[in-house]
C-alpha cells in the first residue's frame, strides 16, 4: 500500500455487535489498524469505518502540536513562535497574553485543538461585551489555529469564518483654527498658574512642557510618544529647512510587564526613521524649551532629567481645557495635521507627513468634509436646458 491507502475491510460479529476493521498505511510509512463498531448491522459498521477513513488524519508524534494538545498548551506554543520567529514586540506579546488570560484560558483552555468548531467559537466571540477584547481574542485564536493547520493537526482554521460584534468608528474630528488658538491660550494660562490676585502660586509651575509639547505635535503630526522620545540629537534647527527626525518611541510603565518607562529604539511596527520639516512655530517652541540641550538628553525631560510620561501630560491637558474642548487629546493633533495638510497639499502629502504605509490608514484621520463644492454654474446650465461643455 502507498501512504494514505488502506487494505481490505473485514467485519466480525460478537453476538449483537459488529466491528469493521482495516489497516491503513500512514504518511510516516507505518501500518496501523483502524476499526469502528455498530450494534445495528455489519453494513452499518462498514459505513461508519468508511466515513471515519474519509476524515481520518494520521496520528502525530514527536511534534509540539497534536490532536491531544489543549488550547492552553497551543497558546504557549503560538506565543513563543510569535516572539522568536515573527519578532513581535514585547508589549504586543504582553497584550496577547493578557487577553488570553482574561477571556480564553479559563473559558477555552481545557479544550483540545480539534474540539472548538467554528459555530462555538463564533458564538463565544460575539458574547464578549468588550468589542476590542473580542477582536484581539479573535486574532489570538486565529493565530493559534493557523499554527495547528501548519502542523497538519486540522485541515481548516475554524476561526477564519467567525465574526465579532461590529464596532462603529466615530468620524475623525480635527480642531479648527479658532479652536486651536483657544487651546493654546488655555494651555498657557494653565502652565502659568496665576491666581486671580495676580501672585504666583508657590512651588513649580504645573506641566511646564505642555505648551511646547502641543506646539510640536501640531508642527509635526507625529505620535505623542514619538515626540516625547525625541532627543536633542534628533533636532536640527540650523539646517534649511529645520527638521525633526523620529527614530524611536516611549513605552510607558508596565506596558511591558515589569519594565519602567523607557525609550524604545525603533518606531511603532518597526517603521523606519521619519524626518519632518518644521514650520516656524515648531522651531520657536523648541527654542523656548528649558531642557538642557545635551545631544542624548530628552527634549521633554522631567525634573530628574529623564523621560516624561504621556499620562502626566494627558492629565494636565484635560485640566487645562474648558469643558467644550475636553474632546481634544494629544492624538487629536495628529488628526488635525492630517486634515490641514490634505486640504492644502492633497491626500498623498498627508500620508507622507504622518508616515503611514497605506493611504487608507491616513484617510481615517481626515475630518469628513461637510460642505459641497460651488456647483451653481453647472446646475443652472442644466436647469436652463443648456448642453454641458463636455
Amino acid at each position: 500500500m502507498r501512504p494514505g491507502e488502506h487494505g481490505q475491510v473485514t467485519v466480525k460479529s460478537d453476538r449483537s455487535r459488529w466491528t469493521a476493521a482495516t489497516y491503513v498505511r500512514d504518511p510516516d510509512g507505518r501500518r496501523r489498524r483502524v476499526e469502528r463498531s455498530s450494534d445495528r448491522s455489519a453494513e452499518d459498521a462498514r459505513r461508519q469505518l468508511q466515513r471515519h477513513l474519509t476524515n481520518r488524519r494520521a496520528p502525530l508524534t514527536d511534534q509540539a502540536v497534536t490532536e491531544r494538545t489543549s488550547l492552553a498548551e497551543l497558546f504557549e506554543v503560538w506565543i513563543d513562535s510569535k516572539v522568536t520567529e515573527d519578532g513581535v514586540a514585547a508589549q504586543t506579546a504582553d497584550l496577547y497574553r493578557e487577553c488570553w488570560q482574561r477571556h480564553g484560558a479559563e473559558q477555552l483552555g481545557e479544550l483540545r485543538t480539534t474540539e472548538l468548531p467554528t459555530s462555538r467559537a463564533n458564538g463565544y466571540l460575539k458574547a464578549i461585551d468588550a468589542k476590542s477584547q473580542a477582536k484581539r481574542l479573535r486574532v489570538v485564536l486565529s493565530g493559534m489555529f493557523g499554527l495547528a493547520v501548519r502542523y497538519d493537526v486540522i485541515a481548516v482554521n475554524p476561526i477564519r469564518e467567525t465574526k465579532t460584534q461590529k464596532t462603529k468608528r466615530k468620524p475623525a474630528k480635527a480642531a479648527t483654527t479658532a479652536e486651536f488658538h483657544q487651546i493654546r491660550r488655555a494651555v498657557w494660562r494653565y502652565t502659568e498658574a496665576q491666581p486671580q490676585e495676580g501672585k504666583k502660586k508657590p512651588g513649580p509651575r504645573p506641566a511646564p512642557h505642555l505648551p511646547a509639547f502641543i506646539e510640536l505635535l501640531m508642527a509635526t503630526g507625529c505620535r505623542a510618544n514619538e515626540v516625547l522620545a525625541l532627543r536633542w540629537c534628533d533636532i536640527d534647527l540650523d539646517s534649511n529647512p529645520p527638521t525633526v527626525t523620529v527614530s524611536g518611541t516611549l513605552i510607558d510603565h508596565n506596558k511591558i510587564k515589569g519594565k519602567p518607562l523607557h525609550r524604545q529604539e525603533f518606531r511603532k511596527g518597526s517603521a523606519p526613521t521619519h524626518t519632518v520639516v518644521l514650520p516656524s512655530f515648531g522651531v520657536e517652541a523648541l527654542k523656548s524649551s528649558a531642557s538642557k540641550r545635551q545631544p542624548m538628553s530628552p527634549v521633554f525631560a522631567n525634573r530628574n532629567g529623564t523621560w516624561m510620561s504621556l499620562a502626566n501630560l494627558r492629565r494636565a491637558l484635560r485640566e487645562a481645557l474648558p469643558d467644550e474642548l475636553r474632546w481634544f487629546t494629544p492624538h487629536s493633533c495628529r488628526r488635525t495635521v492630517a486634515t490641514v495638510v490634505k486640504e492644502a497639499y492633497g491626500a498623498d502629502a498627508a500620508q507622507a507627513q504622518l508616515s503611514h504605509a497605506k493611504l487608507a490608514t491616513t484617510e481615517g484621520y481626515f475630518q469628513p468634509r461637510t460642505i459641497g463644492p460651488d456647483a451653481r454654474e453647472g446646475l443652472d446650465r442644466f436647469a436652463a436646458g443648456e448642453e454641458s461643455d463636455d
